[in-house]
């Protein structure tokens, strides 16, 4: 009688069955996890580059506002110490008025020097009052006025830019608290095994987390301070027009000539 193959008993076909169908599960399980990760991955990522470009956006229109000022609004304030000190006529003088609108020295008085035509500075004023003091005096009030106005329109734009700056040096310190690298790398080994950090080159999370930061480095940003010179805000002509007067005063019986010349010039394009 031949005996053949022997048969498995009917029990081994049941465990074998179940062994393949709990490793399929294994493998369906995995699966998931591996595509959950993903997701949150991806949407932290998101998330923290998201809002890190919203920062990044705010602290470029900063610095386009600072170059505006540097630009467009500094130079009109620059221009009107230039007027001053042209019809101060002489380095003392400037200092004396610098000392009453609460100044120790003369600002831009250096870059002033190098004006190759001071006359121009006074293109479009005009004259007011009937004696030469008297024309003279309200042409260094306009002067003075103008100067105000511009310091005004600058020390606006300055403060307007430091609460900028200051909003988002705190909007930079929330999003450090909330996105702490170590934190989100801990958090990302929890959902995978470490030899998935060597996507960035390393083999530890420490590693891993210090090439992040170089790499992420999110500093906050310089205050207008940086870039443009702070400058106070001066009194009105009301408050002091009685010192001006007696350094124009002052000026007039020093520089006569040259203030006459300066008045024949405004004259003269006034009424071109």
């Amino acid at each position: 009688m031949s005996q053949g193959n022997p048969k498995s008993p009917p029990f081994l076909f049941e465990i074998v069955d179940v062994f393949k169908k709990g490793a399929h599960h294994k493998s369906m399980e995995d699966d998931v996890a591996k595509a959950l990760a993903y997701q949150v991955k991806r949407e932290l990522a998101e998330r923290y580059f998201g809002l890190r470009k919203l920062i990044e956006e705010d602290s470029a229109k900063y610095f386009k506002k600072i170059e505006e000022i540097r630009k467009k609004i500094l130079p009109n304030v620059k221009e009107g110490w230039y007027r001053i000190y042209f019809l101060l006529i002489g380095k003392d003088f400037a200092e004396d008025f610098a000392n009453l609108v609460g100044l120790s020295a003369p600002p831009f008085y250096t870059e002033y020097q190098k004006i190759q035509d001071p006359f121009a500075l006074l293109e479009g004023f005009t004259l007011k009052g009937w004696t030469f003091k008297g024309r003279y005096k309200n042409l260094f009030f306009l002067a003075y006025e103008r100067l105000l106005e511009e310091t005004e329109k600058y020390q606006k734009a300055f403060l307007e830019a430091k609460v900028e700056a200051e909003v988002i040096n705190h909007e930079i310190e929330l999003f450090k608290e909330k996105y702490d690298l170590s934190e989100i790398m801990q958090f990302l080994k929890s959902l995978e095994a470490s030899s998935d950090f060597a996507d960035l080159g390393h083999t530890s999370l420490q590693e891993s987390v210090s090439t992040l930061e170089k790499s992420l480095a999110f500093e906050k940003i310089p205050l207008p301070e940086k870039f443009l010179p702070p400058l106070p805000k001066l009194p009105p002509l009301k408050e002091i027009k009685f010192e001006l007067e007696e350094l124009i005063n002052v000026v007039l019986k020093r520089h006569s000539s040259q203030a006459k010349e300066i008045i024949r010039y405004v004259k003269a394009h006034s009424q071109s």
